[in-house]
C-alpha cells in the first residue's frame, strides 16, 4: 500500500510538472510585477535599416510598464552612434518587450573587427562588426539576475561603384592602373582584382591615418596555391595608403614582402 502511495504521488507531480513546462509563454518567472531581466548575456544581431531590437522578458503581464536600460561600449565614440531609443515599454498583458537601438553613420567609430570572405567570381564580401552592452539597474533587475547583455552587432558591406586609380605595386613590379570601391557609410576599400585573382579589402580607422588590412588570398601559384597577403600594417597619407606586406605567403613559405601604395581618389575621402 505504502509504494502504491508513493507511486500516486510521484504520477500526481509528474503531470504537474509537464503542464507547468507546458506554459511557455507569459511572464519570464514569477516574482514582483515591475522587475526585468534579459534572457541571455550574449546575442550577435545584423544591422539592417539603423535599428537594433534586444529582447526583455518582465516577471508579470499585469498593467503597462516602462523600465529605463543604459547601454555602454568600451569603442570610442560608440555611445554617439549607437543610441537607445527609450526606455524598455511593456503593454499590458505583455511580458516580452524589446530594447531599441538606433544606429546612425558608422564612418567616424572603428569595428573590432572587419571580416573578408570570397564570393562570386574574383570579389570579396567584407563586413564590419561593432560591440556594445545594454544594462538594468539594480533597483529593476528580477531574480533570474541577467542585469547585462553584450551585444555584437554586424552588417554586410554595400560598395559604390568602382573608380579608377592606380597603385605603385611590388608584386607587379610595376605602376599599374587598378579601380577601387569605397564602402557606403564606412571608410572601408576594395582594390578591385589588382592581380588576376581576387579583390582585396582594407579599412582607414577613425585616426585619419591608421590602416587595418587583414591576412586574405590575393592571388594563386599553379604550383604552390593560393597567396596570402599577410602581416600587413598601413598608413595613409597626402592622399595614398601604404600596405606595408610582411609576406606574400603559401604553404611552403614566402615569395617575400613588399609595399603596395594605392593612390586614393579625392572624391572617395570626403
Amino acid at each position: 500500500m505504502k509504494n502504491k502511495l508513493v507511486l500516486l504521488i510521484g504520477g500526481a507531480l509528474s503531470i504537474l510538472f509537464l503542464q507547468s513546462c507546458e506554459k511557455t509563454d507569459g511572464a519570464l518567472y514569477s516574482g514582483p510585477s515591475d522587475k526585468i531581466s534579459f534572457f541571455s548575456t550574449t546575442t550577435g544581431l545584423t544591422m539592417k535599416d539603423g535599428e537594433l531590437s534586444i529582447p526583455v522578458g518582465r516577471t508579470s503581464a499585469n498593467g503597462d510598464l516602462s523600465v529605463p536600460v543604459v547601454l555602454s561600449a568600451a569603442g570610442a565614440g560608440y555611445t554617439n552612434v549607437f543610441k537607445l531609443a527609450g526606455p524598455v515599454s511593456f503593454a499590458s498583458g505583455e511580458s516580452k518587450a524589446y530594447a531599441k537601438v538606433s544606429y546612425g553613420d558608422l564612418s567616424g567609430i572603428d569595428p573590432s573587427s572587419l571580416s573578408i570572405t570570397a564570393a562570386t567570381g574574383a570579389d570579396v564580401n567584407v563586413g564590419l562588426a561593432f560591440p556594445f552592452s545594454l544594462s538594468i539597474g539594480d533597483a529593476d533587475i528580477s531574480p533570474t539576475n541577467k542585469k547585462k547583455i553584450d551585444v555584437l552587432a554586424s552588417n554586410a558591406l554595400e560598395f559604390e561603384a568602382p573608380v579608377a586609380t592606380t597603385m605603385d605595386s611590388w608584386w607587379m613590379e610595376d605602376v599599374i592602373n587598378v579601380q577601387i570601391q569605397k564602402a557606403k557609410g564606412a571608410r572601408v576599400f576594395k582594390v578591385v582584382n589588382p592581380y588576376g585573382f581576387r579583390s582585396y579589402a582594407f579599412m582607414i580607422k577613425s585616426d585619419g591615418t591608421t590602416v587595418v588590412c587583414p591576412n586574405q588570398i590575393v592571388a594563386n601559384s599553379t604550383a604552390n596555391g593560393n597567396i596570402t597577403m599577410s602581416n600587413v600594417t598601413g598608413k595613409l597619407a597626402n592622399g595614398k595608403v601604404t600596405l606595408t606586406v610582411g609576406g606574400f605567403t603559401v604553404s611552403a613559405g614566402s615569395y617575400g614582402s613588399g609595399q603596395e601604395i594605392i593612390t586614393i581618389p579625392a572624391q572617395l575621402l570626403n
